[in-house]
Parts: structure tokens; C-alpha cells; sequence
């Protein structure tokens, strides 16, 4: 039985299939470079990008030099991302196939970056598990970015049990039929709290709206305690 937020690799799918564009558009988001270059992480860092979809941040990272492992649990979203490398020039064997909230991968990273996906998650060991696991693979002096939907006041969560079934959106003009998806939104507390219990410390925590596809979003920085 697939897990409510396995809804995506549906939604890449189907929306790949009817109009052969990215879902997510093609522009990546320039919050992450800032960080990056923020915190000093340079092209012999270790990056990771968590949920990467269909690839428009890590591509671009690796493009620029970055040394970037990407991954997602979408082997449709991995199979764009790779595809898309391989026209770009850059490595695909970059990006693969990985559920962070059930499997571990045997390193640590420098810098670890996630862009809007925590959101998806509404279940709270999962957020609990997606939290743990940048505590686990993160290096001692190491750096994390974890951006999520919403402007820290207003909450929002969906029924997990709506997951995957169709509904009609817009898309660039036309109407597509593709699967629903989760999401919640929490307060900043609540955020900072979930980053907390996972044994992180929030460096920074801002509201950013220039990230691809959303109005507003909270994007906190975070460290090993």
C-alpha cells in the first residue's frame, strides 16, 4: 500500500504524460545559492538536496560546480531529473530514488537543503522522521536549509486519506486531470519546535517569497545543537 505522500509520483506521471513540462516549472530557487555562498560551502562541499522533484535547484547547483546529490521519492520525478542532466551536461547519476523517512544513507553531508516538501507531510512522525533525518546526516559543523509553504501564522492540514485522487487544475491554460496532494501548514512555532525535538537548532528563520511556485514560505536555517 503506498503512503499518503507517494500522491507525487502519480502527479509527475500524469502531468508529464498530458503536457510533457515540468510540473514545478523550470526556474530554480535563488534562496539556496545565497545560503550557500552565506555559509561558505564551496565546490568540494558535500550537498544534499532532500525531495528534489524534477531536479530545477540541483541542476542548477551542478551546473555552477556544486557537488550535488539529489533525491526524491518519485521515480518519475528522478527519471525527469536525470533526463534533464543528461541534456544540461551535468552528471545524472547525481540523482536517486530514496524514502528519507524509512532509509538512511551510510554518509554525512555538509549541507543539506530541502525545498517545500516538508509541507506534503501531514502525519506527525513522518514531519518527526524528515526532521530526524538531517540530525542524522548532517556533518558535526554542517548546515541545513529546510523551506516550507506557508507565512507562520495561518495552519492548514488535509486529510491524508484524499491523497491520490483526481481532481482538474490549470495548467499553463489547459485543464489536466492529476492526483491530489497533501499538505500542512503550521505556525513558526510549531515549526521550530518540530525542529528542535529532532536534536537541531534553528540558526535563522525568515519568510521568503521568491521561491518557484509559492506566495510565501518560512525558510529556516539549522545546525546541529
Amino acid at each position: 500500500m503506498k503512503h499518503y505522500y507517494e500522491a507525487y509520483e502519480d502527479r509527475y506521471k500524469q502531468v508529464h504524460a498530458q503536457t510533457n513540462k515540468a510540473w514545478s516549472g523550470e526556474s530554480h530557487s535563488p534562496t539556496i545559492e545565497t545560503l550557500l555562498k552565506k555559509y561558505g560551502v564551496c565546490s568540494n562541499s558535500s550537498i544534499l538536496e532532500v525531495g528534489c522533484g524534477e531536479g530545477q535547484n540541483a541542476i542548477y547547483l551542478l551546473k555552477e560546480g556544486y557537488n550535488v546529490e539529489a533525491s526524491d521519492i518519485s521515480p518519475e520525478a528522478i527519471r525527469w531529473c536525470k533526463q534533464n542532466a543528461k541534456k544540461c551536461g551535468v552528471d545524472a547519476s547525481k540523482f536517486f530514488v530514496m524514502d528519507v523517512l524509512s532509509n538512511n544513507l551510510n554518509k554525512k553531508y555538509d549541507f543539506i537543503y530541502s525545498v517545500a516538501v516538508i509541507h506534503m507531510l501531514v502525519e506527525q512522525l513522518d514531519r518527526d522522521n524528515f526532521f530526524k533525518f538531517f540530525y542524522e546526516h548532517l556533518k558535526e559543523n554542517g548546515k541545513g536549509i529546510i523551506i516550507t509553504m506557508g507565512d507562520g501564522v495561518q495552519t492548514y492540514k488535509t486529510n491524508p486519506n484524499d491523497a491520490f485522487k483526481l481532481a482538474t487544475r490549470n495548467f499553463e491554460g489547459k485543464n489536466i486531470e492529476i492526483a491530489t496532494t497533501s499538505c500542512r501548514m503550521v505556525t513558526k512555532e510549531e515549526f521550530v519546535n518540530e525542529i528542535e525535538r529532532a536534536g537541531l537548532k534553528v540558526l535563522n528563520l525568515e519568510l521568503d517569497e521568491s521561491i518557484q511556485g509559492f506566495n510565501i514560505c518560512m525558510v529556516a536555517e539549522v545546525a546541529l545543537k
